[in-house]
């Protein structure tokens, strides 16, 4: 029979690996929000870039 301060420890390092996992979960998914935030930012301002040469033009013209 081995003694209880082993069985705390084991339990201890699993709690451990299971906050870990969940810390680098937690972390990859706010990575992930943050590149399609990232990814609509981007494209809103391509968008406006768009719309921005346009007028210009059509300014140009008048």
């Amino acid at each position: 029979m081995s003694s209880p301060s082993g069985w705390i420890s084991i339990i201890l390092g699993l709690i451990i690996l299971v906050v870990l996992v969940f810390a680098f979960y937690q972390v990859n998914r706010a990575l992930n929000d943050f590149r399609v935030e990232v990814e609509k930012l981007k494209s809103g301002l391509e968008e406006t870039r768009k719309n921005t040469e346009e007028i210009r033009k059509k300014l140009e013209e008048v």
